[in-house]
């Protein structure tokens, strides 16, 4: 499964979405604006109430202000309606994860399937290079489901059921978290969000139509005419409206329906990948068929986000968001006999988390031979995620509190020399900081200066959902920090610029401090010479020139045009990755192939190439997988 390709079909999906909604409203308008007209005019030619009409097409059908009137009224409704949810989701999927009655768990729990599952999102997070999401369980929902929600991961979440929690081993419930992994790397999580936001405009609609019949109530004492006039209008106006938001919210919905269905199959591959265990995800999905509860999510807000969970509610074919469990069992199992399985969960003993879980060797061995494939998963990114979890673990530094998160990251900015820390520890009280945090910045300082940049970044990766918990005035204060520890010596190296892409990605961007540029490059070519900056830079690590060669031919390839050589430093390789963030999925994917072929070019990759690979895919929201840490 190559990502980049998965999220172009998702945003091709999602422009493919907005036309039909555009057309939906235009529908529903076109509907209402011949009700209003066909009301209008009966009433003038009946004032006596009954409405018969011998010659239908003689009447004056076009009514240029009542099209406006209608087209304003309706379309400002579903409009209204669709700003007000996507403000409400633009917040992350904690928004979602709160309204299905979720519960947030806590990176310090000692319970220990919460452990187990904690566990599992931290090795996919490492295994995929992207921040660790925030976890979630629905306490009270005892069928086996899951859902991911969220605009980016810099806010994504991802839950569970209790019944997940219960009933299914790790191996099956890798399964399901490499599902929900799929839907965050895919784009397929910020379709869902949009979907959600666009049909309640279309549901508000019908809310207007039902509030109006409700009014009804409170009318029924007039008895003149003119009140009986004004009744009628009423129940007639809500009748319509109700009846034709309903019928779009329910085209809307199989529209929903039959695109999720697509993505499902996609996320049940990418998973099977992605971990390269079939009977896990297979197994989930089996006893899912043979629990009494199946996926059922009882929650009122289910039908709102059902196109989100992993598992289906079992509507018809049509209306459903997910393809027949038989079918999706018989893609990964074919096979499969048929039968469906009630078995538990195994046991969670506490030996299960002093061990990498069955995965034996060392990162060198399993990287050992294998070579740079960004956008791909496979089976050895799940064990270096799980193997560089465990070596963090043994050092006694996997959980944190928000305090200790923006320690751990400032630290890993304060120089490791003596005078270096002295003026660390000035510029961080300068910036607010007491002596309490200013010691723990230290402390993290001198306990990490032995760390590679595998483990260290790493260790930020696991503490980035720590540091979406502060409000944006914390932000602020710990941006303005960040920067000047990293301008402390009047100078930027590679490590820092690639903390600061990481600070600008999932916190400053995260949390709305800062703007994601707007798409705007759908060519290679349009970038000729940003990429000339950046592979400049590449080739200057990597051994200089020569080692552009690789990219050189392929960039010819691509675009027709010989690759240009720009000398830049790191302030126009920043200006240049700027630039790079408005392309499109595709094009960032080329952008990072040229990147791995000069870094390649001598089959090792280096801390310092690393460090500006990450800096470079941090920078245009792409993940670099940590295979690529070592020697390859």
């Amino acid at each position: 499964m190559n990502f980049f390709e998965a999220q172009e079909r998702a945003r091709k999906s999602s422009r493919l979405l907005v036309w039909w909604f555009i057309l939906s409203v235009m529908g529903v308008i076109v509907v209402m604006y011949f009700l209003a007209t066909a009301f209008t005019l009966f009433s003038a030619s009946n004032p006596g109430g009954m409405y018969v009409v011998e010659d239908v097409g003689s009447l004056d059908w076009w009514d240029p202000s009542l099209l406006l009137w209608t087209s304003v009224t309706v379309g400002g409704v579903i409009m209204i309606g669709s700003w007000i949810k996507l403000a409400q989701l633009s917040a992350g999927g904690k928004v979602v994860a709160q309204s299905l009655g979720g519960r947030a768990v806590e990176p310090t729990t000692t319970d220990l399937p919460e452990r187990r599952l904690l566990n599992v999102v931290e090795e996919m997070a490492i295994a995929a290079g992207v921040p660790v999401p925030e976890v979630w369980i629905m306490d009270e929902e005892q069928g086996i489901n899951a859902f991911a929600a969220g605009t980016d991961p810099t806010n994504a979440v991802v839950g569970v059921t209790r019944g997940t929690l219960e009933r299914l081993t790790r191996s099956e419930l890798q399964g399901v978290v490499a599902h929900e992994f799929s839907h965050i790397l895919n784009g397929d999580m910020k379709l869902n969000m949009r979907l959600m936001g666009w049909i309640f405009g279309l549901v508000m609609l019908s809310m207007l139509g039902r509030i109006m019949l409700e009014s009804f109530r409170f009318m029924r004492g007039s008895r003149d005419s003119k009140g009986g006039g004004v009744v009628m209008a009423v129940i007639v106006a809500g009748l319509a409206v109700w009846l034709v938001g309903s019928i779009g919210v329910l085209f809307a919905r199989m529209l929903q329906a039959a695109i999720s269905r697509q993505r499902e199959y996609l996320a049940d591959a990418s998973a099977v990948q992605f971990t390269r265990d079939p009977g896990g995800i297979a197994g989930a999905l089996k006893k899912i068929g043979g629990f009494a509860e199946h996926g059922k999510i009882s929650s009122p807000k289910a039908m709102e986000a059902r196109h989100m969970f992993f598992a289906g509610s079992g509507l018809s074919l049509m209306m459903s968001t997910h393809p027949p469990l038989e079918k999706r069992i018989l893609a990964i199992d074919p096979g499969w006999k048929g039968q469906m399985s009630e078995g538990k969960a195994d046991p969670v003993t506490r030996e299960e988390f002093t061990g990498a879980m069955g995965f034996s060797g060392s990162l060198e061995q399993l990287d050992s031979g294998d070579r740079l494939s960004l956008g791909e998963s496979g089976r050895m990114n799940t064990q270096v995620g799980a193997m560089i979890r465990e070596e963090l673990r043994e050092g006694k530094v996997t959980s944190f509190s928000k305090q200790e998160a923006k320690a751990l990251l400032l630290g890993l900015l304060v120089a490791a020399d003596a005078d270096g820390r002295e003026k660390g520890k000035g510029i961080l009280r300068e910036h607010g900081s007491d002596d309490d945090f200013v010691g723990q910045v230290i402390v993290w300082s001198v306990n990490l200066e032995s760390y590679n940049s595998s483990k260290k970044l790493a260790l930020v990766d696991l503490s980035l959902s720590w540091l979406r918990k502060m409000s944006q005035a914390e932000a602020k204060d710990f941006v303005k920090s960040s920067q000047a520890l990293i301008e402390a010596d009047g100078e930027v190296n590679l490590f820092e610029f690639m903390l600061q892409k990481v600070i600008e990605r999932n916190v400053s961007m995260g949390l709305g401090l800062k703007p994601v540029p707007a798409m705007k490059y759908r060519k290679l070519g349009d970038l000729e010479k940003e990429i000339g900056q950046v592979l400049g830079a590449f080739s200057n690590l990597a051994g200089g020139e020569a080692a552009m060669g690789k990219a050189a031919a392929e960039y010819l390839e691509h675009t027709g045009n010989d690759l240009p050589r720009i000398g830049a430093d790191l302030g126009d390789v920043s200006r240049a990755l700027l630039e790079m963030d408005a392309a499109t999925p595709l094009v960032k994917q080329q952008i990072l192939r040229l990147c791995s072929l000069v870094v390649l070019d001598d089959e090792v990759v280096e801390d310092r190439e690393l460090e500006l690979l990450r800096a470079t895919a941090e920078a245009i929201g792409a993940p670099v997988p940590p295979l690529v840490r070592r020697r390859v």
